[in-house]
């Protein structure tokens, strides 16, 4: 049973902790986590039942796996003080814009993976965009994407991939949360009350996502089926069109793919 290690449990790195122990492929007893102040790595290990580390060269030490979730200017001086216990064992590392070999290059022996979660994986619902180095094993990749198999859809992409991928589902669920509050705004403004407007709009998305993806069927093809003909959901498709809806979201991930290029 191997054990694993999260360095730098914020708001995404506790998204993916929760999903992994839900997966129940690794028992509590078996994760360590650690923050920058141990007043946070208490609350963190307390609120999920895991051990608490008392420093990030305890837990490296201790872990056959360990997490990088720290800030990605953070990553190398991080790295800097851990690298004699990370040699040889499995890095992934979630910080955006740092590559694997920035990773490889502080730590040449390391079995870097580096991954783009986004936040429904703690529902077990999220997307997690994979790439792999040099120096792990296919067998390791496996058990990599075990762990991540109860999070939601796992998905091996090059690495060179990872900013569109970053600007299209990491960023994802933040347009979607965008939508969902505008239709239950308009629903509100037709006399729903507020409770049921979310709730109603949430699975309304939901539905759509699924029909997507059990059918097959092209997302103009859906939309078309559900246009009649001088009906009512065409005239709304028509607003959409006119204050240039797709081009907005097209527009948007390009300005998060542009921004992460920066970084």
């Amino acid at each position: 049973m191997k054990k694993l290690g999260f360095i730098g449990v914020g708001n995404m790195g506790e998204a993916v902790l929760k999903g992994v122990i839900s997966s129940q492929k690794v028992a509590k007893e078996n994760i360590f986590v650690k923050n920058s102040s141990n007043d946070s790595t208490e609350k963190v290990a307390e609120r999920n039942g895991v051990q608490a580390a008392n420093s990030s060269k305890d837990l490296a030490k201790e872990c056959d796996v360990v997490f990088l979730g720290v800030k990605p200017y953070l990553v190398a001086s991080v790295l800097e003080e851990i690298k004699v216990e990370l040699e040889g064992k499995i890095v992934i590392s979630m910080a955006a814009a740092v590559e694997i070999k920035d990773i490889e290059s502080i730590v040449p022996s390391a079995k870097v993976v580096r991954i783009m979660p986004n936040t429904p994986v703690e529902v077990g619902a999220g997307v997690v965009g994979v790439s792999v180095g040099h120096n792990i094993e296919s067998t390791e990749v496996e058990y990599v994407l075990s762990l991540f198999s109860s999070l939601g859809l796992s998905e091996v992409i090059a690495e060179k991939d990872m900013a569109g991928l970053t600007a299209l589902s990491g960023s994802g669920p933040a347009y979607g949360y965008l939508f969902i509050e505008a239709l239950a705004d308009g629903a509100v403004l037709n006399g729903l009350r507020r409770e049921t407007a979310y709730r109603l709009a949430a699975h309304t998305i939901i539905g759509a996502a699924k029909m997507v993806l059990e059918t097959g069927e092209h997302p103009g093809k859906l939309k078309d089926n559900v246009c009649s003909p001088s009906g009512s959901t065409i005239e709304a498709v028509r607003i959409l069109e006119e204050k240039n809806f797709r081009s907005a979201v097209i527009e948007c991930e390009k300005a998060c793919f542009e921004k992460l290029k920066e970084m």
